[in-house]
Order: structure tokens, then sequence, then C-alpha cells
């Protein structure tokens, strides 16, 4: 099992939601209005730096873990050329996952 950690900005929400239901991804948890600095910017829901990001969580079997992120990936991509090549703040992480409960 993996765990699919999905950050991005809050406006890029509905498309996100979209990928996850494309892939019939029923059960993860959204986390909203998260704050942080990474290499798409900062997201500090402040003047200076106004924004946040959205984090969803997603523990899916090894096979739907690889199909789900293939599918942010052409997502990114798409979103990246219509962006004429610039970053979409939308970054994935895949973790092991053991369900304790």
């Amino acid at each position: 099992m993996q765990m699919v950690l999905i950050v991005f900005r809050s406006s890029l929400e509905d498309d996100v939601l979209g990928v996850l239901d494309h892939e019939d991804v029923r059960a993860f948890t959204v986390l909203p209005q998260t704050l942080g600095v990474g290499e798409a910017g900062r997201a500090l829901h402040s003047f200076p730096w106004p924004g946040s990001n959205v984090m969803i969580l997603a523990a899916l079997d090894d096979q739907r873990a690889t199909r789900l992120v293939k599918r942010l990936v052409a997502f990114r991509d798409r979103s990246a050329a219509r962006q004429r090549a610039r970053s979409i703040p939308l970054r994935v992480f895949v973790l092991p996952c053991r369900q304790a409960l």
C-alpha cells in the first residue's frame, strides 16, 4: 500500500479533484489552506505572499497509486504546456503505508 500525498495551489483544487474522480479514488483526506514555501514559490496566505495550498492524502494499493501519479503527471504536463512551460504549483509524493487499525 502507498500513501499518495498531493500538495497544490488552491486554485487547482477542482482540477486535481477531477483527476481523483477520473481515477475512481473515492477515499481520501483533504487538508485545506495549508501554507508553505517551495520550488513553486510562497503560499503563506498573507499580503506579500497571497494564496494557500491544499494537501490531499490517499492510501492506495500500489497499482492504483502508480496510475494516479501518472495521471497527475499528465495533468501537470498539459497545464505547463498551456502556461508556456511555467512551473505548475503541484507536487506529488509517494510514501510506504501500512494500515495499523
